[in-house]
């Protein structure tokens, strides 16, 4: 059935302050958009349904039953006593229907809207169905929202990474997470200095990987791992990664766990310095950063176990 609204809206925000940690009451600064949240992973989202298009993409499978005449109870009644002797696609909302019935007649047109007619919505809705079964993940591709697609998606989102380190890293990669500069352009003016360096303004080129702090995580780990190349910005290093021919070689997911670990604990770094007034240094962060990586590696291709451990220099 088609939800109020007020409920649909109830549960996005559950899952909106599920997703960015809020535990109380209190306003919280989202540096992402809901709706560019609910978009998939390749246009810079996350990949989460947002429900209320779910919703309509869930009720268009009634919509199509009685567009395809489905022999069913539901189908047979609706058509005697609200279609009568007009079809689902003409036929009008009168006060004496049920919520439900107006909801499905509201989808239809929805997408009458945004197709540009019968006709084309009628075969749109043909299209989401694959012989007797309607596909809703179909229907909601078409209802909702789309973005731009962005090509480091594969290099951050894998199953390589560690699904937090991808988190961070996909709101770096798109410069949203909530740092000194970017506050400044949301009204929130802080003193603007890199609490890691203490030797620039702090902003999301600079943190990754400008910063002598971080470039001297990156270059440990690019030692530690044998990958050739000088310490460059994240961007560089998205665009490099994503141009590789052999990207499901062992040895580039090596490279781009390190990649998503070392954006993932540089964050926690600043933030632990800032919120805590705690600090690691250079090689103790570089040991931990390795460590991670390593139990990762090894649980995902144990097979490669011994090609894996030969290819780090642990001697660095």
């Amino acid at each position: 059935m088609l939800l109020p609204k007020t409920i649909l809206k109830i549960l996005n925000q559950c899952c909106r302050d599920y997703l960015w940690n809020v535990q109380d009451t209190s306003h919280k600064l989202y540096m992402k958009s809901w709706s560019s949240c609910c978009c998939p992973c390749d246009e810079g989202g996350f990949n989460i349904k947002e429900i209320l298009s779910w919703n309509k993409a869930n009720v268009g499978k009634w919509l199509w039953r009685m567009t395809e005449n489905v022999d069913s109870v539901w189908v047979q009644w609706n058509t005697q006593y609200h279609v009568k002797d007009d079809n689902i696609w003409t036929t009008v909302s009168k006060p004496r229907h049920s919520e439900s019935w107006k909801g499905l007649l509201h989808v239809r047109d929805l997408l009458v809207q945004t197709t540009g007619g019968i006709v084309e919505a009628q075969a749109l809705l043909h299209s989401c169905a694959q012989g007797d079964t309607y596909q809703v993940a179909k229907m909601y591709d078409i209802l909702r929202m789309r973005y731009p697609r962005v090509k480091w998606s594969r290099v951050i989102w894998n199953s390589t990474a560690i699904p937090k380190h991808s988190f961070i890293s996909s709101l770096a990669a798109q410069f949203k997470l909530p740092i000194v500069d970017s506050l400044g352009t949301r009204g929130i003016h802080l003193v603007n200095w890199c609490i890691l360096c203490k030797n620039a303004n702090e902003t999301h080129r600079h943190l990754f990987f400008k910063c002598s702090y971080s470039a001297s995580i990156w270059k440990g780990l690019m030692n530690w791992i044998k990958a050739p190349g000088r310490t460059v910005n994240l961007w560089q290093k998205l665009r490099w990664s994503t141009q590789r021919k052999t990207q499901k070689h062992w040895k580039m997911r090596i490279f781009r766990c390190c990649l998503t670990a070392a954006v993932y604990s540089i964050w926690l770094e600043r933030n632990s310095r800032i919120f805590r007034d705690k600090e690691m240094v250079v090689g103790v962060l570089l040991r931990h950063i390795q460590y991670v990586v390593s139990v990762r590696m090894l649980y995902k291709y144990e097979i490669h176990s011994d090609d894996i451990l030969g290819s780090l220099n642990y001697a660095s």
